[in-house]
């Protein structure tokens, strides 16, 4: 972790006495992060009557969260986070379960978080706005952990210099967004850096037809029963078994169990994912579920056709009965999620990858962080 000295500014208002502590993390690998948008936001923050801020950027030992302990622990009112989604939540990690608020400076690409929770990206002097002066409202924020004891063979693997994302806090790995496993998984991986900087959106385009033949995963999905499981508008009940009390890594509790073979899970709180695909209309992030999505083709490039009529714009989640159509989505909620794989797939969590398991469990923390919108 280092510190910097942001920019000075000279206060458009004086200072109140009673002005509180504000911190901003920022990834300084991120070309968006330039000396104006340093300076400008220095100067709302002193606008707003906050004291000179403490300026700290995150490395690739330590993303964000860190930081954020360090900002609240340091007696901090707001801490801006500066950077992509992998910046926002390791600092949204970092200020879970306290009164710190959260403003957020989208820099990356995708922005997923910032786009779920309604904020104007595009708009930099509107987004600094928001961060520094915004209301603050509880976002749910989800917990993700994979089988630390599960054997993968090298053949599962991808090329070694492949690099995993490291837990955020503990053993788990925080989630604002959304949790992939399988083709979405693949898509992140084969997303090339270079050109994400070049082209934008173009570079997941290009990743998605490179994965198109991913494989079909068996899988069975778990999901707590505390929150009811009436079936989503994609479809009928397929194939569910009586409820179970199953044990395993500390989960223990009734349980809807559902066999299902797919291409792709996905686990989300928040329902926008890239190219302004809406996948997931009911999920929002501050509703105490995760939304699952179990997507599937069959027939080659006519199960792609299908799906893609299904969940692109203009005919985003008009989702047909997946027992006849070719692209099949099938939707659940739940607040606690857990995933028994077959075989090892990999699996993504807000952008960032973690190695092939068996074994995946999503846990929600509702309310957790208070984020300024």
């Amino acid at each position: 972790m280092t510190r910097s000295g942001g920019p000075t500014a000279t206060p458009a208002s004086p200072v109140s006495a009673d002005a509180g502590l504000a911190c901003v993390v920022l990834n300084p690998s991120k070309p968006a992060v330039t000396e104006s948008v340093r300076r400008r936001l220095t100067l709302a923050l002193a606008e707003a009557g906050y004291h000179e801020p403490i300026w700290l950027e995150t490395t690739v030992s330590e993303p964000g969260a860190t930081q954020a302990r360090l900002a609240v622990a340091s007696g901090a009112r707001l801490v801006v986070a500066g950077g992509g989604d992998g910046t926002v939540r390791a600092v949204a990690a970092g200020l879970a379960g306290t009164s710190t608020e959260l403003g957020i400076l989208p820099l990356g690409t995708a922005n997923l978080a910032a786009r779920n929770l309604g904020l104007p990206v595009g708009d930099p002097e509107a987004l600094i706005t928001t961060a520094v002066t915004g209301t603050a409202h509880p976002v749910d924020l989800a917990w993700v952990s994979i089988d630390p004891d599960d054997p993968v063979s090298s053949k599962d693997r991808p090329a070694p210099t492949q690099s995993w994302a490291r837990p955020t806090l503990g053993s788990e790995h925080a989630c604002l967004v959304v949790t992939g496993i399988g083709f979405d998984a693949g898509l992140v991986a084969s997303t090339r850096p270079g050109l994400k900087a070049r082209i934008k959106w173009g570079a997941y385009a290009l990743a998605a037809f490179e994965n198109l033949w991913s494989p079909r995963l068996d899988m069975l999905l778990s999901l707590d029963e505390r929150s009811g499981q009436e079936d989503c508008p994609a479809g009928p009940r397929g194939g569910r078994r009586p409820s179970q009390v199953r044990r395993h890594h500390g989960v223990s509790r009734e349980r809807h169990l559902e066999r299902l073979t797919a291409r792709c899970l996905l686990i989300s709180n928040g329902g926008r994912l890239p190219a302004g695909i809406t996948l997931l209309p009911q999920a929002t992030m501050d509703d105490g579920l995760l939304d699952v999505a179990a997507i599937d083709t069959v027939g080659g490039l006519a199960g792609w056709t299908s799906l893609a009529r299904q969940v692109l714009p203009p005919f985003a989640a008009r989702y047909s009965d997946p027992r006849r159509a070719l692209g099949r989505v099938v939707l659940r909620r739940g607040r606690d999620v857990v995933v028994r794989l077959a075989r090892p797939a990999m699996v993504e969590v807000d952008g960032e990858l973690l190695p092939p398991t068996r074994w995946v469990r999503v846990r929600l923390e509702p309310g957790a962080v208070l984020v300024r919108r």
